[in-house]
């Protein structure tokens, strides 16, 4: 993937903003106040980072959209260009050909070229959203540079890649790396395709060395042993002096898996979960957990977070407020983020209007309640039941409302009785609706 151009149709979305001022602050120390450092490959990383350096993080296309998780990386690579260095964005369009076996119990779906292509240029534009890259014919020190592997990693043919790279992996070495044990240990195994992974990345950074003068690697705790393989492999080749950093991975509080709601996957693509939806998952956080997402995902000082963080009981609700607010504004934009906020504060204010054009909503045609529609059919209709069985269970443990009333038989329908001001509005809890605009 060559460098962004106004118009390349590989961005869904870009907007070229204005380089951020860059501020004198360390590296290190913005991310460790943030929580954002798990662990570190050289004990002098603070020094390191004390210069401007250019540093990558990587990012496999196996979907056309990044979700909430991938967020931690994406505001690293943007960190490390406030704080003036130069960050390199590594689409994996030939990694994700092998797929990477950290933190999975399973082998992942193979995809085709033509799909992993796809997923990149998708993802690219969402990266391009919060790191700020070169407009055409910048050559900015900080601006960041966009890259695909797929341009360097399938132009090698396997004999090379065995004489010119196999005789610096020592097998014994990768079989202490957590990546490769868990996988091991497992009933599925670690197949030969996802063995090479490692050498693939560490590849990356040796090509990366060489050609960007590139000498740290960041990225998820679960790619410590792949950053360790890079940086072995670059010192053994070309006497490199590189360097790694890791961060924690995003967890909820209450053991529950980050990044998901009640209707699945948390997306950054606003075609697969809507500006309005992902500020209501923002919304939704845990109080003990509102702290730790504010350092991990937003801009604001340092100071403000600890004092948004502080808050308890009711007032909690401010601090996550201005998280979802803020969230929603990196990935979507002010305009979408003030929609979703005045939207949400209509549906769950005093007032309960929820005429707002960010509130999910349909269209229902006016014969279609002639004779009633089921309640559990306007559910999955909705999307906020997968799948008949759900919407029952929905139903049955009481969480579902028509407007204010609750629904407490499955087989209860909507007549044109319960059409208010021209809609329909189905609630599942306190922070799931659907309005159906009946015509």
């Amino acid at each position: 993937m060559s460098q962004p151009t106004f118009g390349d149709p590989r961005l869904l979305r870009y907007t070229f903003p204005a380089m951020t001022t860059t501020t004198q602050d360390n590296l290190y120390d913005v991310l460790s106040r943030r929580g954002l450092v798990s662990q570190v490959t050289d004990e002098k990383i603070r020094e390191r980072l004390s210069e401007p350096v250019t540093l990558y993080i990587g990012f496999d296309p196996t979907a056309d959209s990044l979700h909430v998780g991938t967020l931690v990386p994406i505001m690293v690579l943007a960190h490390a260009q406030r704080c003036g260095h130069k960050p390199i964005a590594v689409v994996g369009g030939a990694t994700a050909l092998v797929g990477d076996p950290s933190g999975k119990t399973e082998s992942r779906k193979m995809l085709s070229r033509e799909d992993i292509d796809y997923n990149a240029r998708c993802i690219a534009g969402q990266i391009a959203n919060i790191v700020e890259f070169n407009r055409p014919g910048e050559e900015s020190p900080a601006g960041a540079v966009m890259v695909n592997n797929a341009d360097w990693l399938t132009k090698l043919s396997w004999i090379e890649l065995l004489r010119d790279y196999g005789a610096h992996f020592s097998v014994n070495r990768m079989l202490t790396m957590d990546s490769v044990k868990s996988r091991l240990d497992a009933e599925s195994g670690l197949t030969f395709l996802e063995f090479n992974y490692m050498v693939m990345q560490a590849v990356d950074f040796l090509h990366l060395y060489k050609s960007l003068n590139c000498t740290v690697q960041m990225g998820g705790q679960d790619q410590w042993g792949n950053i360790v393989m890079g940086i072995e492999l670059g010192r053994r080749v070309a006497g490199a002096d590189l360097a790694g950093l890791t961060m924690p991975l995003v967890t909820k509080s209450d053991g529950g898996k980050f990044g998901k709601s009640e209707s699945g996957n948390v997306w950054l693509d606003p075609k697969r979960t809507s500006p309005y939806e992902f500020y209501q998952f923002w919304r939704n956080t845990p109080d003990v957990d509102v702290k730790r997402y504010l350092g991990f995902f937003t801009f604001l000082p340092i100071e403000q977070v600890n004092e948004l963080g502080a808050l308890e009981g009711v007032e909690a609700n401010k601090a996550k407020a201005v998280l979802a607010y803020e969230v929603t504004r990196l990935v979507h934009g002010q305009g979408e983020a003030e929609k979703a906020k005045d939207s949400a504060g209509k549906a769950f204010g005093a007032t309960q209007d929820v005429t707002g054009e960010a509130i999910p909503h349909g269209a229902l045609a006016a014969s279609e309640l002639g004779a009633g529609i089921g309640v559990v059919q306007l559910l999955v209709n909705a999307g906020l039941a997968k799948s008949n069985g759900e919407a029952k269970r929905l139903v049955t443990g009481g969480g579902v409302r028509v407007h204010v009333r609750v629904v407490s038989d499955i087989g209860q329908r909507v007549t044109p009785a319960d059409v208010k001001n021209g809609y329909v509005l189905i609630r599942v809890g306190k922070k799931r609706l659907f309005r159906f605009d009946v015509r």
